[in-house]
């Protein structure tokens, strides 16, 4: 049993870690608060994607500079393109004086992008280039600007078959894949599941000014039998409604009569339906779901990563004739022999051509 840590990130906002997998996830957060690199957000609608990229603004070299956040989807394309990268303006220009971008605004700070797939593609171009030169230009304008901003972005959706779909770049895809954090949706961290709870209801007691509504033993037993597909938005609503009915009983029925209820607890128990903070007999079932996925994970890594080198050895490290043979984009695989971190030996540098050894910027 891991000692819970609730940390707090803004006034409202707060980082709880009580399980395996939140305690990864907040050791992933401060390591990758120390870079400056861009960072891909994933994980379910709801799970807490905006606060793991918040704690990452919190705990790094940006945190006295501003966190902006832009919700790509909720925009049109003309007005994202305008909100994001501003509107030049001037004498004769027709603009209104004031039309700085996000990008400006939010000088030395961090800006995360949030459904950022749903960019059209043509904004997917101008975002590549503002991640490989640092430079944009305004709408409009035609003088290319410097952005001193951290990059992060967040999805729900599924980006390989976005890409393979050609509704996301490419090269914009592996730009920003590099560096993925995965935040775990909530039925993969139910031991958490009392202490969330608790945690929202003190919250919201505090801002409505009203008694906190007493926690049951069978009811947070019931709250960690359902599978949550809305995952902290939807604990959130939850609390809040009970908060406001103070009925144990119609609370129970409500998770009860949803379809996720009992779900996952029956499929990792064995079909037995009993809670157990999501263990067996043989331990942590949610550990072992976790581990067996990074063993994939890991294996589809080490089966791509073999292919590559093994195309680069038989060209002798021509990187056009390895991308041919591998049918990928010469770009495509740039980044992923710098991801894999793979070198030429010595002895090939001197049969490397006008391909050469460029980094991607």
């Amino acid at each position: 049993m891991y000692r819970p840590e609730i940390e707090r990130i803004s006034d409202e906002l707060y980082f709880v870690a009580a399980s395996a997998a939140t305690r990864r996830l907040r050791m992933q957060v401060e390591l990758l608060s120390q870079t400056d690199v861009p960072v891909l957000v994933t994980g379910e609608a709801g799970s807490g994607k905006s606060t793991a990229a918040r704690a990452i603004h919190a705990l790094s070299l940006r945190s006295s500079f501003p966190f902006m956040r832009v919700k790509c989807a909720a925009l049109t394309p003309d007005l994202l393109e305008s909100e994001l990268f501003g509107l030049e303006y001037g004498e004769g220009s027709g603009r209104p004086e004031g039309s700085l971008g996000k990008l400006e605004q939010c000088a030395k700070g961090t800006i995360l992008l949030d459904e950022f797939d749903a960019m059209p593609v043509a904004m997917q171009a101008r975002l590549l280039k503002l991640l490989e030169t640092g430079q944009f230009m305004r709408c409009g304008g035609q003088a290319p600007l410097r952005a001193d901003v951290r990059i992060i972005v967040a999805t729900a959706n599924d980006l390989e078959a976005a890409t393979a779909e050609k509704r996301l770049q490419e090269e914009l895809f592996y730009r920003l894949s590099a560096f993925e954090l995965r935040v775990p949706p909530l039925r993969e961290r139910r031991e958490e599941i009392p202490l969330l709870l608790g945690h929202l209801m003190s919250r919201l007691t505090r801002r409505y000014g009203v008694p906190a509504p007493r926690l049951s033993a069978s009811l947070l037993d019931v709250c960690q039998q359902y599978t949550w597909p809305g995952n902290l938005r939807e604990l959130e609503n939850f609390a809040k409604r009970y908060l406001a009915q103070a009925d144990e009983e119609a609370a129970v029925r409500e998770l009860q009569a949803s379809p996720g209820y009992g779900v996952a607890v029956k499929n990792e128990n064995g079909g037995n339906g009993k809670p157990g903070n999501g263990t067996t007999a043989n331990g942590h079932a949610g550990e072992e779901h976790s581990s067996l996925k990074l063993l994939v994970r890991n294996a589809k890594w080490e089966a791509e990563r073999a292919a590559i080198a093994e195309a680069l050895e038989e060209t002798h490290w021509n990187r056009k004739a390895a991308a041919r043979l591998l049918n990928v984009s010469y770009r495509a695989l740039l980044y992923k022999i710098q991801e894999y971190h793979l070198v030429p030996p010595a002895d090939s540098l001197s049969r490397i051509g006008s391909d050469g050894l460029e980094q991607v910027k």
